[in-house]
């Protein structure tokens, strides 16, 4: 008898300062604020708004991140993880809820080439 291993591949999350990220988040699909991206990985992105939104709130996100050479669109529901302020703004992390396989896959591989090309946007 044989034995067969599932072997799953993983790409690695990397965290960078992508700020070619032109992004908007909404509460209702109505109304629209937009944010300044501080970092983006495949799982979900740091930004900066003008408004408060608690821990746990779930929003739309709506976004393109471009490097000038090649874009792609970013759509998807976030749920705030993470509130903090900074420069008397606030201060989000947030995590990707819905975003399909091929998004994410495509977004990690976006990110992949662009610290490749540009080192320095790669966050410790």
């Amino acid at each position: 008898m044989q034995t067969q291993t599932l072997v799953q591949e993983r790409r690695i999350s990397v965290r960078t300062n992508l700020l070619g990220v032109a992004a908007k988040i909404s509460k209702d699909g109505w109304k629209w604020e937009d944010i300044e991206t501080c970092d983006v990985s495949d799982g979900g992105l740091g930004f900066i708004a003008e408004t408060e939104y608690p821990v746990g709130e779930k929003l739309l996100l709506e976004g393109e991140a471009s490097d000038f050479a090649r874009g792609m669109d970013i759509s998807c529901d976030i749920r705030v993880v993470f509130a903090g302020e900074k420069d008397g703004k606030y201060l989000y992390g947030v995590r990707f809820l819905n975003m399909s396989k091929a998004q994410r896959t495509g977004l990690s591989i976006f990110i992949e080439l662009l610290v490749t090309k540009y080192p320095s946007l790669l966050l410790q």
